[in-house]
């Protein structure tokens, strides 16, 4: 797990150790490293529970506590009854943790070794549903690497499962907006920048095609 920081690698042992953490799913970036989907470096951990099955503020609070008793500093950077967000600083690092109530999975939840997550599919339709969106430099590189490892159509179902508002014509229209980002802001791996605008270019105008 050598993508992940000490930061990172502790705060998760941290969180899932709570009990206030019960209900929730590792999700996001290091979701992926966990379940050694992709090597991507991330720079924050995100925690998602389904409405009714964990409180966020109490999570927050429990956070807040085991944290100030390693000497960490937190601060709130958002603070809703459903969506937190917390600056750690410990370590010498710099972490942001996002507590959630999102969609309850689809699937059957999975242990890892940092924790419990969503099943992979599920994980790849997550992140599909991430560049429908927002469309943000990682979630092309996440996106592809996924795609290559279950099939396009396999990400395409789980994500239709996730959010009944998922269109592929739209996500066609997002996929080419790739081209707003420069070759270095793209975290590419394994493929070159130009391999992987071609690579959407190409997914894009099949989208279009299948929607008529």
């Amino acid at each position: 797990m050598s993508v992940l920081t000490p930061l990172q690698i502790e705060t998760l042992r941290m969180f899932f150790a709570l009990p206030e953490s019960s209900g929730f799913l590792l999700a996001g970036g290091a979701a992926l490293v966990a379940q050694k989907l992709t090597k991507r470096p991330t720079h924050d951990l995100d925690f998602f529970s389904a409405p009714g099955t964990a409180s966020v503020p109490a999570a927050r609070d429990a956070v807040e506590h085991a944290a100030a008793s390693r000497g960490w500093q937190v601060d709130r950077i958002q603070d809703a009854e459903t969506f937190c967000r917390l600056k750690v600083a410990g370590m010498e690092e710099i972490l942001l943790v996002d507590l959630a109530i999102d969609v309850a999975p689809a699937h059957a939840t999975i242990s890892t070794d940092l924790g419990p997550s969503f099943a992979p599919e599920e994980l790849a339709g997550r992140k599909t549903i991430a560049l429908f969106d927002r469309a943000e430099a990682r979630d092309f590189t996440d996106v592809h690497q996924l795609a290559e490892r279950f099939g396009r159509e396999i990400l395409l179902a789980r994500a239709a499962e996730i959010d009944n508002g998922f269109d592929r014509h739209v996500l066609a229209s997002m996929m080419r907006t790739l081209d707003r980002f420069t070759d270095a802001e793209l975290p590419v791996d394994g493929i070159s920048p130009t391999e992987l605008r071609t690579y959407f270019s190409d997914w894009a105008r099949e989208l279009d095609a299948t929607e008529g």
